[in-house]
């Protein structure tokens, strides 16, 4: 898979990693677009994919003829029959390795990503997700959607979800309080765009918080408002640190 480099992501990327209003978690995302030009390495990972399947054929076999049956009809990719049904898996898990180089998930099965029925509704959930979170204005008038359309041509994809177990999960030492993991495929483009989100805490922002709240505890009302919201000592501090004032 070749990354390629869109300068609207460069912009909407710097806007993904924000604060959440209470100060003490952080969302980090990011967008990234990759072509699926087969590099040496994906060659050698098809290869590796296409032996697997072939490996877990006959053991469906040996079990008996339904259960390979059923292990070649059921895929969120179509039947694994279909050597398109098998390149959109190795699509999927080849983006993962580009985006996550520390990482193989060769050994992903099809089971563990699921086609998603509709671009609105999982436009929805991420817009949803990142709404609640906090995300800034900035981010609300990057033109998110708009960037991603004019590169994937939304309308024309397949998209899939990834929730990994513990053991296929890159975030899993951050221990995340939400994570989310989109592919939108483009067949006809031969391209993918791959969004991933998580939510983190953030300790060293609680400390610091805390460290604030002790120094400045006497002369801060929690109460006092600025012109958009509650003023919290988080909040506080991000003032002070762009040199902006509160209007009593």
């Amino acid at each position: 898979m070749k990354y390629l480099d869109i300068e609207s992501f460069t912009n909407i990327n710097s806007r993904l990693s924000f604060p959440t209003a209470s100060g003490d978690r952080l969302v980090l995302g990011r967008v990234e677009t990759y072509s699926c030009k087969a590099a040496g390495t994906d060659k050698k990972l098809y290869r590796y994919l296409e032996q697997k399947y072939q490996e877990d054929l006959e053991e469906a076999k040996e079990l008996s003829p339904e259960q390979s049956s059923l292990t070649n009809t059921f895929s969120p990719f179509g039947p694994l029959t279909q050597s398109a049904s098998r390149k959109a898996l190795f699509y999927l898990i080849a983006t993962l390795n580009a985006s996550f180089p520390d990482y193989d998930f060769s050994s992903l099965s099809a089971d563990q990503f699921t086609k998603e029925l509709s671009a609105d509704s999982v436009i929805k959930s991420i817009n949803t997700t990142l709404f609640n979170a906090g995300c800034p204005a900035s981010l609300r008038a990057s033109r998110l959607w708009d960037s991603i359309d004019e590169v994937i041509h939304i309308d024309q994809c397949d998209i899939y979800s990834y929730v990994p177990a513990d053991e296929w999960n890159p975030y899993q030492e951050e221990c995340p309080v939400w994570s989310f993991n989109y592919f939108f495929f483009n067949k006809t483009l031969k391209r993918i765009v791959f969004f991933t989100c998580r939510c983190v805490s953030n300790l060293e922002e609680i400390e610091e918080s805390n460290d604030q709240e002790l120094f400045f505890g006497d002369l801060i009302d929690d109460h006092v408002e600025t012109e958009f919201y509650p003023t919290s000592q988080h909040a506080l501090k991000s003032m002070m640190a762009i040199g902006g004032g509160l209007r009593l």
